[in-house]
């Protein structure tokens, strides 16, 4: 694969690891660790203070991140990782991670599929859901078990996506980083001549993944896209999901349907949702 290519689509190379030092975000700092590792990213570790500012809580909580930070920052020495450490007051998950990823203009978020705190919906996290809505860089929601993907990549193509193959690129960067195969999915409508152009859509983008040396394969199917893509990765035992923003219409919005975040919950694995990246204070 020629890096050239993709390297304005990486993004891995300012990685904030949102944890909260529970048992939810395990599979968010294994994650994060070895991403950082194959990315050669400079890993932002956060933790933030949710207790009052001054109170006994905000001390034991204070003490309680800065052990769990010493743990990861221990094992960034140890893998060659660059690393910064970020302990952060806020009132809320949401607005501390949405203030930290702003300040260091971060390309990537990583987050549990929810935390300690808060309510859960389609068990996703109500901060987590407000992420995916309100952060204006990529996305990555990980599962409390999971380690790493090593079986393959699956790139979910939304066919009225007009943002260009940036969320394919990225897909094909992280499959040939970690040596797997890609699968590429475009759910349907019913509609012979919207699969006619399903396939086209499909088609060039497995040519473009052939072009960089990484194995890919098409599909088009139809039906509902959490159904449809979950069932997918189990038979190929993809163990990554990569998809784009979905715009949600009138009715959606109205009733609080989020097939996004259905899919999210119901994933065995995580999801890396591709947005564009914020601009540094350079550009």
């Amino acid at each position: 694969m020629n890096d050239t290519d993709v390297a304005m689509t990486d993004p891995c190379k300012v990685v904030l690891l949102a944890t909260d030092g529970s048992e939810f975000s395990a599979g968010v700092e294994s994650v994060g660790l070895e991403l950082a590792q194959l990315s050669q990213s400079h890993l932002h570790m956060l933790r933030l203070l949710l207790a009052e500012p001054g109170s006994d809580a905000a001390l034991v909580e204070e003490q309680d991140a800065n052990l769990k930070l010493d743990q990861i920052a221990s094992q960034c020495l140890a893998s060659g990782i660059e690393h910064t450490r970020m302990i952060r007051s806020a009132e809320d998950p949401t607005t501390g991670i949405l203030t930290s990823a702003q300040e260091i203009h971060a390309q990537l978020v990583i987050v549990g599929r929810r935390g300690r705190r808060g309510l859960a919906k389609n068990n996703v996290g109500e901060a987590t859901t407000r992420l995916l809505d309100k952060l204006e860089c990529s996305v990555m929601v990980v599962p409390r078990l999971f380690s790493f993907w090593s079986s393959g990549v699956l790139l979910v193509v939304d066919p009225d996506e007009t943002a260009g193959d940036q969320a394919a690129l990225v897909a094909i960067r992280l499959a040939h980083g970690a040596n797997i195969p890609l699968t590429i999915l475009l759910v349907a409508d019913e509609k012979a001549e919207a699969d006619r152009d399903a396939n086209q859509i499909v088609n060039r983008l497995v040519a473009l993944a052939h072009l960089h040396g990484v194995s890919a394969e098409g599909l088009v199917q139809s039906g509902d896209l959490d159904e449809v893509v979950l069932g997918v990765a189990r038979q190929r035992s993809d163990d990554l999901i990569v998809c784009e923003p979905r715009d949600r219409s009138m009715f959606d919005r109205l009733f609080n349907i989020n097939d996004l975040v259905k899919l999210i919950g119901k994933a065995n694995c995580p999801v890396l949702v591709v947005k564009g990246t914020p601009k540094s204070e350079s550009a």
